[in-house]
């Protein structure tokens, strides 16, 4: 068996958190449903608690989901391909998901640090600044290239191996 690597470690402890999250999403709703229909009083912050919570779960959890292969994919024209076509179109689609990753990943660090200067607050229920958040995209985007790059150098491999 392969031993894992520290990006491995990353971004399994990436999925683990994320999965914490979640589970905090369902103890804090399943409160929210107790409180709002037996004890009639509703809990105000729950509902943006969880928005921010599933915002932190979706760019935590995206490595681990493009590493485990469990992105929505169409590959009923794939299959079809002969294995060194499924690997130059693997190329292919690593090569634009590690562009579009960093792009996104270099925009949110921007956006972050401009929030951060000029002090921008997100206010609802909570006043929080907004450069607390906006990191979260920074990070699962940067893992996401990491991971694209994986992908693309293992296309990279098999087409050159012509499997």
């Amino acid at each position: 068996m392969k031993s894992k690597g520290i990006l491995d470690w990353i971004i399994d402890i990436m999925a683990f958190i994320a999965g914490l999250l979640l589970v905090a999403t369902v103890l804090i709703e399943s409160l929210e449903i107790f409180m709002r229909y037996f004890v009639k009083r509703p809990q105000v912050w729950s509902m943006e608690a969880c928005e921010y919570i599933l915002f932190g779960i979706a760019f935590l959890g995206a490595p681990w989901l493009l590493k485990k292969g469990g992105h929505v994919s169409v590959d009923i024209f794939v299959e079809r391909l002969s294995l060194k076509s499924k690997s130059y179109l693997g190329l292919l689609s690593s090569a634009i998901g590690m562009f579009v990753s960093a792009v996104i990943c270099w925009f949110g660090l921007v956006t972050s640090w401009d929030c951060y200067t000029t002090g921008v607050v997100v206010t609802k229920t909570f006043s929080i600044p907004k450069h607390y958040f906006l990191p979260f995209i920074s990070l699962g985007y940067c893992f996401l290239f990491i991971e694209f790059g994986r992908q693309f150098f293992r296309n990279l491999i098999a087409a050159k191996e012509g499997n």
